[in-house]
């Protein structure tokens, strides 16, 4: 199953859930009014109007408590792992065990060409536990409790890892927060009504002397009671889809690092250690589903057996020897907490990607969604490639800003000069000067690092006001225009940054509905300029506008038009052809691959463009590595 079909996959169970959800909502909706209808009809006078108020009102309670909910989370993952008592872990921070941390997530984010997640510890947990949260990967976030990050050697920390981000990959984040948001809206009518039963609701008289108080506390324990049976089904739903995710997180992990045995050693340590895979926060029933282990004892499981796992990801343990193999884990486990060890080692610089022949080239679109150890051996390289100090300087909005602009200072003095009154006109004297200081540290960045150096800034820039993401984005815009052209890495720098923003801050649905005729304009257009970045002339764009738009557009295909104004048209397209159906994108991708590789190679230049590309349709590529480079 490849990324294109798990995400269709992911859209069918969406819609599986809603309609469930639905369902629970109506039935205690209804279940609310047919009890106040028995409550009220042995009044003569009474009509049916207050038993259809309340079900009116309850419709509205579970509606806008799931709405709140649901727009809460909006605000990233980060909301969900502060809320169990999380704390974002800095590049430059002097706790060890937090830098090796960091520095996995990092890696896993250049190996699988995502935008950096923001890091979070959760201090006071001592059990083997994770999760990832938010809405897309432009506002993610990784939380790791103190007893994983302890417990765990590197590479059973880079197993986990790896299967936090394969959900990140899959659209589970997503799935989560609006189950979370559903979930919630059916626990506020239980809260409500056990709000109004500890208020003394039941104290009231009326004019006749009927205690009326007392039937609307039963009314009130009867209303708590159906809302709790509504959390408890949508508790159920919860596990049910949690179990089906976790096994495929299980078998990703196990595809990205190439190595069972990571996954393996995490789970027979939270197998063995006393304290296991348990939370402590209160708040950890409502995440449950969304943790990499079991954090708490439940009726109905969010996650297939310890046991099970560990055999589905190595069939030569037997299960009458997962007692001893967890008890030499938990062995492990306690040693490394006593006496931590965590060296990262130096590295050789990382080889700058190589173009990849038309073989290769061929097999690019499968790449979506995944990576392997190659680059995720790249990715570890890559990493220690980027000077420490561009590293220390990115863990604020402001000094990520900075660098963000001194990534993209021409080296010419005239254009130079033009995008440094740019900047001071929006910022004033103080920036352009802290800019010019850190230009020798961008500078010294390779060129293949660029890219994935500026997506490890996404992290701090996200914690941005909008207002600041506005003056950022056409301070870009800004500079980019100041030399009347736009080269590749201008375009992929300026589209990286827009999607990113615009996915945090507006929380879209990353794909839509729409097939591939729906959006023939906007399509061709994008073929017509990868063509032409591609080609040195006129008549082998052409060509190559054929071979790609051949695939995507088999019946009738669209005729070859030069672009102007490329870069703008571009980002019109891509907004447009981010409607389309996961399963259209593949073949678009497969398409736009044919066009770009048509002369027999794929470029450094032609595959971060690529790759930029793909990031804006929601459907990230992976460093695009020569098989010799492997």
């Amino acid at each position: 199953m490849d990324f294109f079909t798990r995400q269709e996959a992911a859209r069918r169970t969406t819609r599986w859930l809603l309609a469930a959800f639905i369902a629970s909502v109506l039935l205690v909706s209804l279940a609310v009014s047919a009890l106040v209808f028995t409550f009220t009809r042995s009044d003569e006078s009474a009509s049916a109007g207050p038993a259809v108020l309340a079900g009116i009102i309850t419709l509205v309670v579970i509606g806008c408590a799931s709405l709140f909910k649901t727009l809460s989370l909006r605000a990233g993952g980060g909301v969900v792992a502060r809320s169990l008592g999380g704390t974002r872990v800095e590049r430059g921070t002097r706790d060890l065990a937090l830098k090796r941390l960091h520095n996995v997530v990092e890696e896993m984010a250049i190996a699988s060409g995502v935008p950096m997640p923001e890091v979070y510890v959760l201090e006071s947990e001592n059990g083997i536990n994770a999760f990832a949260a938010g809405n897309s990967p432009a506002d993610a976030a990784v939380a790791v409790t103190r007893g994983a990050i302890t417990r765990l050697n590197r590479e059973e920390l880079q197993g986990v890892i790896a299967h936090e981000f394969s959900h990140v990959l899959n659209g589970d984040m997503r799935l989560n927060s609006k189950l979370m948001g559903w979930v919630f809206g059916l626990l506020v009518v239980a809260i409500a009504a056990r709000i109004f039963l500890q208020a003394g609701g039941g104290r009231r008289r009326s004019s006749n002397g009927k205690n009326d108080g007392a039937a609307l506390m039963l009314i009130a324990l009867a209303v708590m009671a159906i809302g709790y049976i509504g959390v408890f089904v949508g508790r159920i739903l919860q596990a049910a889809v949690s179990r089906n995710r976790e096994r495929l997180a299980d078998a990703s992990a196990v595809q990205f690092t190439r190595n069972p045995q990571g996954l393996v050693g995490a789970l027979l340590k939270i197998a063995g250690v006393s304290s296991g895979s348990k939370l402590e926060s209160p708040d950890k029933e409502e995440v449950a589903h969304m943790l990499f282990a079991p954090g708490m004892s439940r009726l109905f499981a969010t996650h297939p057996d310890i046991g099970e796992r560990v055999r589905e990801l190595d069939p030569s343990i037997r299960r009458e020897q997962l007692p001893q193999r967890a008890a030499e884990a938990a062995r492990d486990a306690e040693r490394l907490r006593l006496a931590p060890g965590f060296a990262e080692g130096g590295g050789a610089p990382a080889a700058a990607p190589r173009p990849v022949d038309a073989a290769a080239a061929a097999q690019v679109a499968q790449l979506a969604g995944t990576f392997d150890e190659a680059q995720q051996r790249y990715a570890h390289e890559a990493r220690q490639s980027i000077p420490e100090d561009l590293h220390a300087q990115a863990d604020s909005p402001d000094a990520a800003r900075v660098l963000m602009f001194a990534l993209m200072r021409s080296t010419d003095s005239a254009i130079a000069g033009r995008q440094d009154e740019a900047l001071r006109a929006v910022y004033g004297d103080d920036l352009v000067e802290r800019m010019q200081a850190a230009e020798p540290v961008a500078r010294s960045l390779e060129p293949a690092l660029r890219l994935p150096a500026v997506q490890q800034l996404f992290p701090a820039l996200r914690r941005m006001t909008d207002s600041e993401h506005q003056e950022l984005r056409i301070a870009v815009q800004q500079l980019v225009r100041a030399d009347d052209r736009l080269d590749v890495f201008e375009c992929c720098l300026m589209l990286l940054l827009e999607g990113a923003l615009r996915d945090a801050i507006e929380g879209q649905e990353e794909h839509g509905n729409r097939s591939l005729p729906d959006v023939a304009d906007a399509a061709s257009k994008l073929f017509a300029i990868l063509a032409r970045r591609g080609s040195g002339d006129r008549g082998s764009a052409r060509q190559a506008y054929d071979a790609g738009i051949a695939h995507a557009f088999p019946q009738q295909r669209p005729p070859y038009a030069s672009v102007e104004n490329w870069p703008e048209t571009l980002r019109q397209s891509l907004n447009t052809l981010t409607a389309l159906r996961p399963i259209a994108k593949k073949t678009l991708i497969e398409g736009l691959v044919r066009t770009v590789a048509h002369d027999g190679k794929l470029s450094v230049e032609e595959g971060e463009l690529l790759r930029t590309v793909c990031a804006a349709l929601h459907c990230p590529l992976p460093p695009i590595l020569a098989q010799s480079a492997n």
